[in-house]
C-alpha cells in the first residue's frame, strides 16, 4: 500500500529539512554575487565615465562624476585618485593633495598614489613631504651629491658631512642628518636642500648654502660684518672656518661707559662628530634697579659690577636630530655702590658650576610645515667664596614651534616660544632673569627696554621666570641676500622672586610690531616698537644680530 506524504511530514524529515536549507544558501549567494556584481559593474561605469570626461576636457563634469562615485562607493580609492588628478589639471594643486591624502588612507602602498603625492610636494619645494611618500616605493635614489657653491671644507669633513651618497635612497632621517651636521659645524648661515631628476631615474642631490666667510669684494664690503655693532660703541672680530676645519673664533668688544664688555668664545670639531666651545667673558657695568627693585631704590642707580666668566663644554649628538651639551665654567663677580640695601643678590664671590643642556626636535610635520622644537637645561654648583649661602642651582626649558601656514614658500610664518625657570640658593644679580630687551639678553619681552639712559635693570627681574613669545612675520621684500620680513607680536611674562626684592608682581601683556632685515652672512638688524599694556608704556629698541 502507497504512503502519502503531507507537507507537515516534509517539514519532520532531515532528508528534506537539509535540501531545503542548501537550496536558501544557494539563492542567498546568488544574489550577494549578483549585487557586488552590480556594485561593481556601477563602480566601473563611474570611473570610466570620469576618465573619458577629463580626456574630453569637461574637468567640472568630470570632477562632479567622480565626487558622485566617491559618495557611493566610500572605500573604492580609484575615485580619490582619479580625482587628484582631474583637480590637478584644473591647478587645484591644494584639492589634489587632499584626494591623494584621502586615496592613500585607504591603499597606503599604492605606487601612483605615493608617487604622485611625493611630486606634488616636491613641487612646492616640501622635500621632506615628499620624501615622506616616495620613501614608501623605494624612492629617491641618489645618483650625486651636490655643494652650491663649493664649501670651503677639509675633504674628509666634506665627505662626512651629508647623511646619503650616491646610489642611497635619501630617506627623512637621512635628510635631517644632513641639517643637522651642517647646523653642527657653524660654516653656514642658511642652508637649502633640491632634488632634480637625471635621465637615468636617480637623482642629484643639492645642498645650497650662504657661507659665513665669503671672499672677494672691496675691503670695506669685507668689514662691514666687524662694524655691525659700531652703532652701540662695540665691534664684532669673527673668524670662521679656520683653516678648513669648521674651527670659529668669535668675540665683542664694547666700550660703552655704561656697560663695557669683551667677549671671545672659540669652537670647533673635537673628535668625529664631537665639538668643543671655550667661552670667556669679562664685563664692567653700571646698572639701575629703580624701577625693579621692591625696597628702597633711590640709591640703586649706579650699582657696580664686575664679572668674568669662562669654561668649556662639549657638544655631543644623540641621534638624528637631538644633541646633548655638558661643560664646566667658572665664574667671579663683584659689585659696589649698593648702599644700603646689600641682600643676598649683591654679594660677590667665584662660582664653579656645571652645565648640562639636552635640545631636539619634539614632533614635525612636514605637511603641514609645522615644526617643533625643545630643550631643557640645569647649572649646577656651588660659591668658592663671599656672604651668604654656597649653593646655586638653576633649571630651565622652552618649546619652540614654527609654522610656515602656506604650502609653497616662506612668505608667511608663525612662531610660538614657551620658556620657563629658576635660580635657588645664592642667587647673584647678574644670574637672575631679566625680561626685557637687551643686547646681552635673550630673554626678550618686547614693550620693555632693559636699559634706562644706557644701564641695565630697567625691566621685570627676579629668579625665576616665565615667558611666551608669539609673532606673524610676513615677507616684505626679498632681493639678492636681502630679505625684509615684519609683523606683530604678543607677548606674554612675569618674575619672581621668594625674597621679595624683586619681581613683576603679576603677569605683563605685551605687543606691537616688529621688522627684521636679514642680510649678508646671517646678519639680522631688528627695529621693534613696542607698547606695555598693563602700563601704557611705549618702547623702541633695535638690535644687530647674528
Amino acid at each position: 500500500m502507497g504512503r502519502h506524504w503531507r507537507l507537515g511530514d516534509a517539514r519532520g524529515s532531515p532528508c528534506c529539512s537539509g535540501a531545503l536549507s542548501i537550496a536558501i544558501l544557494w539563492v542567498a549567494l546568488a544574489s550577494s554575487i549578483a549585487v557586488f556584481a552590480q556594485t561593481g559593474s556601477d563602480a566601473d561605469r563611474l570611473v570610466r565615465e570620469g576618465r573619458e570626461l577629463a580626456r574630453q576636457g569637461r574637468l567640472e563634469e568630470a570632477e562632479a562624476t567622480l565626487r558622485q562615485g566617491r559618495t557611493q562607493h566610500p572605500n573604492d580609492a580609484r575615485f580619490a585618485l582619479e580625482l587628484a588628478g582631474v583637480r590637478y589639471l584644473r591647478k587645484d594643486l591644494t584639492g589634489a593633495r587632499q584626494s591623494l591624502h584621502a586615496a592613500l588612507r585607504l591603499e597606503p602602498q599604492n605606487a601612483y598614489g605615493n608617487e604622485f603625492l611625493g611630486s606634488l610636494y616636491l613641487m612646492d619645494g616640501n622635500l621632506p613631504a615628499a620624501l615622506r611618500y616616495w620613501n614608501r616605493m623605494g624612492q629617491p635614489v641618489v645618483g650625486a651629491v651636490l655643494f652650491v657653491p663649493a664649501l670651503p671644507l677639509d675633504p674628509v669633513m666634506l665627505a662626512r658631512l651629508p647623511g646619503v651618497s650616491a646610489g642611497q635612497v635619501l630617506t627623512e632621517d637621512r635628510l635631517a642628518r644632513t641639517a643637522a651636521s651642517l647646523r653642527s659645524l657653524g660654516i653656514s648661515a642658511d642652508s637649502r636642500f633640491r632634488l632634480d631628476a637625471r635621465a637615468d631615474r636617480r637623482y642629484n642631490f643639492t645642498i645650497q648654502t650662504e657661507p659665513l666667510e665669503r671672499t672677494g669684494g672691496r675691503w670695506w664690503w669685507q668689514a662691514l660684518p666687524y662694524l655691525r655693532s659700531l652703532p652701540y660703541e662695540a665691534v664684532n672680530v669673527d673668524f670662521f672656518n679656520i683653516g678648513k676645519k669648521a674651527t670659529h673664533f668669535t668675540s665683542l668688544w664694547r666700550w660703552d661707559a655704561e656697560k663695557r664688555r669683551i667677549a671671545s668664545e672659540l669652537s670647533g670639531q673635537a673628535s668625529g662628530t664631537i665639538r668643543y666651545r671655550l667661552a670667556l667673558d669679562a664685563r664692567d657695568e653700571r646698572w639701575d634697579l629703580r624701577r625693579t627693585y621692591n625696597g628702597e631704590a633711590a640709591a640703586l642707580d649706579g650699582v657696580e659690577l664686575r664679572s668674568v666668566a669662562g669654561g668649556g663644554e662639549a657638544i655631543v649628538p644623540l641621534g638624528v636630530t637631538t644633541r646633548w651639551t655638558s661643560g664646566l665654567f667658572v665664574s667671579g663677580r663683584q659689585y659696589r655702590n649698593i648702599g644700603n640695601e646689600a641682600g643676598a643678590w649683591s654679594s660677590g664671590g667665584w662660582l664653579a658650576e656645571m652645565r648640562n643642556r639636552l635640545e631636539g626636535r619634539v614632533a614635525f610635520w612636514p605637511e603641514q610645515r609645522l615644526r617643533v622644537d625643545g630643550w631643557a637645561s640645569l647649572r649646577s654648583g656651588r660659591f668658592l667664596s663671599g656672604a651668604g649661602g654656597k649653593r646655586f642651582v638653576s633649571p630651565s626649558g622652552g618649546l619652540q614651534a614654527q609654522w610656515f601656514p602656506q604650502a609653497r614658500g616662506e612668505r608667511y610664518e608663525v612662531n610660538l616660544q614657551t620658556r620657563a625657570g629658576g635660580a635657588y640658593g645664592r642667587v647673584p644679580l647678574d644670574e637672575m632673569f631679566l625680561l626685557g630687551m637687551e643686547r646681552d639678553n635673550p630673554l626678550w619681552l618686547r614693550g620693555h627696554v632693559g636699559t634706562r639712559s644706557g644701564r641695565k635693570g630697567n625691566a621685570p627681574l627676579g629668579s625665576q621666570f616665565f615667558l611666551v613669545n608669539a609673532d606673524v612675520q610676513r615677507e616684505l621684500w626679498r632681493v639678492l641676500f636681502l630679505r625684509v620680513q615684519a609683523g606683530p607680536f604678543f607677548d606674554v611674562g612675569a618674575t619672581r622672586d621668594p625674597g621679595g626684592s624683586f619681581g613683576s608682581r603679576g603677569l605683563i601683556y605685551d605687543t606691537g610690531l616688529q621688522v627684521t632685515l636679514h642680510t649678508m652672512r646671517g646678519i639680522r638688524i631688528s627695529a621693534v616698537y613696542g607698547r606695555d599694556l598693563r602700563n601704557g608704556r611705549p618702547a623702541i629698541y633695535t638690535a644687530v644680530s647674528r
